[in-house]
């Protein structure tokens, strides 16, 4: 074996050590984690999951009182697609955005103490639940085209709704709750 073979067998076994180094750091910030960090985490990552489970729930729902959807489906297939509106159909994606913004942004906050991470929890928290008041909610009441075809259509809120308010009020305490605390030393 030659000097070079050697060189390059050690480089590369100095590759495998630095990675293994990082992966020590970062689970190393999980052990020394203090419980305000963890909580800050888990209300974050909740709330992101919370935000990708209301793009794929029902946030709006007609009930056609003479007739259930499958039977508008055989008439009208278009206007059975009024029945329900789920939070991507409402959305458009976003809520897949802000989901990964919460998520970092509580990263930052939990494990790094930023202050900015925080705050921006704190507003995504806020415009998520003014979103979901002042556009969504008032969906959740409008019966429209089947509300003109049938007299006894009735809105409702599904699951998306709630889940959406409940996301914005726990993304909204994640950041809260590391404002409120001591500042890191």
């Amino acid at each position: 074996m030659t000097e070079t073979d050697r060189e390059q067998r050690r480089a590369a076994r100095e590759t495998t050590a630095d990675g293994s180094r990082r992966l020590a750091v970062f689970t190393g910030r999980f052990r020394r984690a203090t419980p305000l960090a963890i909580g800050i985490l888990a209300a974050s990552l909740a709330a992101a999951v919370l935000l990708l489970a209301t793009e794929f729930s029902t946030v709006a729902s007609v009930d056609v009182a003479s007739g259930s959807c499958e039977v508008i489906h055989d008439t009208d297939p278009a206007l059975a697609d009024r029945c329900e509106l789920s939070g991507f159909e409402r959305n458009g994606g976003a809520l897949l955005l802000v989901a990964a913004l919460t998520m970092a942004m509580g990263w930052g906050a939990a494990f790094g103490g930023s202050r900015p991470a925080a705050v921006a929890l704190v507003a995504i928290g806020a415009t998520a639940l003014l979103w979901a008041l002042l556009v969504d909610l008032p969906v959740t009441k409008e019966t429209g085209a089947l509300g003109e075809s049938f007299a006894g259509a009735r809105a409702e809120a599904g699951t998306g709704l709630w889940l959406e308010i409940l996301a914005a009020l726990l993304a909204a305490a994640a950041g809260a709750l590391r404002l409120l605390a001591p500042a890191r030393k």
